[in-house]
């Protein structure tokens, strides 16, 4: 009988451990996931704010159509927003992140993924950072926007 009851106090305790493990996990995946979109919120932000810097260089200077700044060479839209003209004068998604956005990095990742879906009307590009991550620079009409993404529907 007294290993019966031994025997019924280990399985609850292992039971109990095993409830215990697996609330961690699923608490652990929540905090992951909200940590993941901050940091891709704070990403974006920081675009915003150098997209606005170029921006009031480009009203310092006199509003030329290009400017050289940090050795760089930076092609300006009629209202002053970079666009994502690289050194042979075409459209690079590439350039455009590591001017906006230097450590490229959200969380220790790179994108996995960089899609121009630039048309005549503006300049759209969209970096993924996961399925469920992407952030999305636009220079469409002249009007400049930064947009993220947390939802798992993207196209690779």
């Amino acid at each position: 009988m007294p290993k019966q009851i031994e025997r019924s106090r280990l399985a609850v305790w292992f039971l109990v451990l095993v409830t215990l493990l697996f609330a961690f996990v699923i608490a652990w995946k929540k905090v992951e996931q909200e940590a993941s979109d901050t940091a891709l919120l704070v990403a974006s932000n920081r675009i915003v704010e150098r997209a606005n810097f170029y921006k009031q260089q480009w009203l310092l200077s006199g509003e030329p159509d290009k400017l050289t700044l940090n050795h760089k060479v930076i092609h300006y839209s009629k209202s002053g927003w970079v666009k994502p003209l690289n050194l042979a004068n075409k459209v690079d998604c590439h350039y455009w992140l590591a001017l906006f956005y230097e450590e490229e990095r959200v969380l220790e990742s790179l994108p996995i993924k960089i899609k121009d879906n630039s048309k005549l009307s503006g300049f759209q590009c969209e970096y993924f950072y996961s399925r469920e991550h992407a952030i999305y620079i636009n220079l469409v009409d002249n009007k400049f926007s930064v947009g993220v993404s947390f939802s798992s529907e993207h196209e690779f």
